[in-house]
């Protein structure tokens, strides 16, 4: 079962969404011209050109919904999670519906006036049967070109002195900590042991929780395996093989394990800070 709230990739750049848009939109352009949905045979002229323009009922709201896009993926703290992907498919696929729509009403048949019904009827359709053979490769698109983004550590985020308040599934279970003195946490079936720094050492406290719901709760986590969280601040070595990775943080001897997706956004993180 996915996860709504596990870390995936994301597609940043301006140059990959336009390439992404660009596929689509020839994509759907070939379609129409192979399938004819709209019975358009032979009934007006330069129908390859006109519905070729279809293309561009895609192309134009990738790139519009493009800076909302950034703007959520910079608050969550560069992280961009499976119901995020969701809403943005949904969210942006509907506006494609209704570019479509209007492209269709006033240069394919060249009408005047419209009602809701008409919308509505346009969606049902044209636009929900299309949706299964396109939808699939748009996310395809977006993963390959998306990537997990590790922040670079600077002397602001190390030296942190905003707090955060953790809270399990039980009420007693809260734990109110500076930002900074998070350093990793373990999942167990349905708790997560929470540890971090104190005057007196490293100290844990368990929560009855998923990781996810604790990941949102510290800005400074981040999920280097299905079971574990890490402040990337605290990290001392990156150590093993193309098979089997971990790494060690400098507050504890325990060994955690990294698993590739998030192997690679790690390494770019150490290659940059390193420059």
């Amino acid at each position: 079962m996915i996860t709504l709230n596990k870390t995936i990739a994301y597609t940043k750049g301006w140059i990959h969404t336009f390439t992404i848009a660009l596929l689509l939109g020839a994509f759907v352009s070939i379609l129409l011209i192979t399938l004819e949905p709209f019975d358009s045979n032979n009934e007006f002229s330069y129908k390859y050109l006109i519905l070729s323009g279809y293309a561009f009922c895609l192309i134009i709201p990738i790139l519009l919904v493009h800076p909302i896009e950034n703007y959520f993926y910079k608050i969550q703290t560069k992280r961009w999670f499976v119901l995020n992907e969701c809403f943005y498919i949904i969210t942006t696929t509907f506006i494609v519906f209704l570019f479509s729509f209007f492209y269709h009403f006033y240069v394919v048949s060249g009408l005047t006036s419209f009602t809701s019904k008409l919308i509505w009827g346009f969606i049902k359709s044209f636009g929900v049967p299309f949706a299964p053979i396109v939808v699939p490769f748009w996310i395809y698109l977006r993963s390959k070109y998306g990537v997990i983004e590790v922040p670079l550590r600077t002397k602001e985020t190390t030296k942190s002195k905003k707090r955060v308040t953790i809270i399990g599934n039980n009420k007693s279970e809260t734990l109110t900590i500076l930002e900074s003195d998070f350093i990793f946490a373990k999942a167990q079936q349905n708790y997560v042991d929470v540890y971090y720094n104190t005057e007196n050492g490293m100290q844990q406290q368990t929560f009855r929780n998923t990781l996810s719901n604790i990941m949102k709760q510290l800005p400074k986590a981040w999920q280097v395996h299905r079971s574990y969280l890490v402040n990337l601040d605290y990290l001392d070595t990156v150590e093993g093989n193309a098979r089997k990775r971990f790494i060690r943080i400098t507050t504890t001897k325990e060994t955690i394990p990294i698993s590739q997706v998030y192997y690679k956004a790690l390494n770019n993180r150490l290659s940059n800070s390193s420059q």
